[in-house]
């Protein structure tokens, strides 16, 4: 891998003794100089310092996952830190705006094993952590964690369902009400339920789930898989995969690219198996929204030849009802033609007509490096780079400057290997380091150090019926739950603990006598959690509180005065 180019100082001496500092810079002072003539040239390169980074640690192997934006204009990477066989941590770095990493955490202490997938943050600067745990567990299962704006661990949930084989988060995003939706993939022995959304509130309370792609709706699926989850106006897209027999072999089951389409409320819409009919297989990474109702899921196209197989990059089009509107292939020699395989994982908009994508290619079948496309939806390619070393997964996140940082895997002759970060304009070239001071993680009031966290002690789930589904989610928001405190009631006053109002406006809370007598009546404000009544009056006796929505009954609850 090339590094940096950096400024340059030349000397020119006749006879210079002295002594240099480990950087190769001049001590203030110099011992001795016994010359009669010394020249002395400096200058410096005009040429900037790339932006490119190399992110490890002797002896340890990293690799990266994703990488986003932070809200000061550095970069949080996820990723992972090995030190061999069973030794696998999580891995969040937070970089400068060049790159440069200027804290790191290290998720898990053995026997936890964990794999970070994604991470999201909101307004306060906490940062939400999505992925994957094992250890004394045997098999990983999903796992949230919530760090504060210092780094701090705050909470942390597994979902261990032992109905389940295995699981994980592959994904995740905000939602503008602050809660989390996670993306998981957990199958159950029929594989009837896999492809899974849950909603976490920023506490850390599992409030639904819901399956996607279920055999209750699509018996004839097999394995599948969703490996991205986005909003767009109206709709989620997951994209991913799935086995699933042909019409023309319904005896023989092939891996398809698969979208599924679901809207604001969670439901699903639609699922589509893309170009069954024409029999396409291979997997979907992304998708990319290219006008008001057009989506193009970008992937591979996959097919064996002289017994391997072999990837072409795929665009696949359809609308916003899950309708297929065709799609267009990269064959390999439309690139070079010592090109074997190649494949889009990721997308990034350039402009009306033009997109950046990571992309795999090469000369081999499998492990091909790394690089990017510049194409339209043609297929048309414009510009291609290649980056030599690359492996792993690649992932391209559009920066404030319309430029584009990568995450990537360099690996070494040896084996070993670093996360690699770099960033290039829309020509594919490397763009270089911005100058000057910036401020960062300026929402922690102290100072972010680097170290371990601990997961012993997260708050494990390990029944279904701990997370209610949507539907049932659903059902119990619809009704306010007011609960007494104390009840009795031996003092002056009864505290009403509501729950739910949220959802609801114009509520009122009523209290009757045991002869439907109306003694209270209260109006309570949106989000209003409680109640604070003053009952010193009343005569002793039992009463019953309920809670009106819009003028219909919600809930009630029963009190004692004694």
């Amino acid at each position: 891998m090339k590094k940096p180019i950096i400024p340059i100082i030349l000397i020119l001496s006749l006879n210079l003794q002295a002594q240099f500092t480990s950087n190769v810079n001049f001590k203030k002072n110099l011992k001795t100089i016994t010359t009669t003539l010394i020249i002395l040239l400096l200058f410096t390169t005009s040429i900037a310092q790339k932006w490119e980074q190399t992110i490890g640690i002797s002896n340890f192997d990293e690799e990266s996952r994703r990488v986003i934006e932070h809200y000061d204009k550095g970069y949080i990477i996820t990723g992972s830190f090995t030190g061999g066989y069973n030794d696998h941590h999580g891995w969040i770095i937070k970089t400068d705006i060049n790159g440069n990493v200027l804290w790191d955490k290290i998720i898990g202490v053995d026997p936890d094993q964990v794999i970070i997938e994604k991470a999201v943050y909101d307004e306060q600067g906490n940062l939400y952590i999505f992925g994957l745990l094992w250890g004394d567990l045997d098999i990983d299962y999903p796992v949230i964690i919530k760090l504060n704006s210092c780094g701090e661990q705050q909470w942390c949930r597994l979902l261990y369902f032992e109905d389940y084989e295995y699981g994980a988060f592959y994904d995740g995003i905000l939602l503008e009400n602050g809660d989390l939706l996670g993306l998981a993939n957990m199958p159950d022995e029929d594989q009837y339920d896999m492809i899974f959304l849950f909603c976490i509130s920023p506490e850390g309370e599992y409030k639904w789930k819901r399956s996607y792609a279920s055999k209750e709706n699509h018996p004839d699926f097999e394995m599948r898989l969703g490996s991205r989850i986005q909003f767009f106006d109206d709709i989620y897209i997951i994209s991913g995969y799935v086995y699933s027999p042909s019409p023309a072999y319904p005896t023989v089951t092939s891996i398809r690219p698969m979208f599924i389409g679901i809207d604001s409320l969670f439901n699903e819409k639609w699922v589509l198996e893309f170009a069954l009919m024409d029999n396409l297989k291979g997997k979907a990474y992304d998708c990319i929204l290219l006008n008001d109702s057009l989506f193009m899921g970008v992937g591979t196209k996959r097919f064996v030849e002289g017994g391997e197989i072999i990837n072409n990059s795929a665009l696949m089009f359809f609308n916003k009802n899950g309708i297929e509107q065709g799609y267009n292939i990269i064959q390999n020699g439309d690139i070079s033609p010592s090109i074997n395989s190649n494949f889009i994982y990721d997308i990034e908009r350039v402009d009306d007509s033009l997109f950046i994508t990571t992309s795999a290619f090469g000369e081999n079948y499998e492990g091909n490096p790394w690089g990017e496309f510049i194409i339209d939806t043609s297929g048309n390619i414009f510009q291609y780079e290649s980056r030599e070393g690359t492996a792993g997964s690649s992932h391209i996140y559009k920066t404030f400057d319309n430029k584009y940082v990568i995450a990537s895997s360099y690996w070494y002759p040896d084996l070993s290997y670093d996360v690699y970060l770099y960033k290039v304009n829309d020509s594919l070239e490397q763009d270089t380091v911005y100058p000057g001071s910036y401020t960062y993680d300026s929402l922690c009031p102290g100072t972010i150090q680097s170290g371990v966290i601990d997961l012993t002690g997260c708050g494990i789930i390990t029944h279904t019926d701990d997370i209610p589904w949507l539907e049932d989610y659903n059902g119990q928001k619809s009704k306010v739950k007011i609960t007494p405190i104390p009840n009795p009631v031996e003092g002056g006053t009864i505290k009403f603990k509501i729950q739910n109002n949220g959802f609801h406006s114009n509520t009122e809370l009523k209290c009757f006598d045991v002869h439907g007598e109306l003694v209270l009546r209260q109006k309570l404000g949106p989000s209003q959690v409680e109640s604070i009544v003053h009952v010193g009056s009343w005569s002793p006796g039992i009463y019953v509180a309920v809670l009106y929505i819009g003028g219909s009954e919600s809930g009630f609850c029963k009190f004692i005065i004694k």
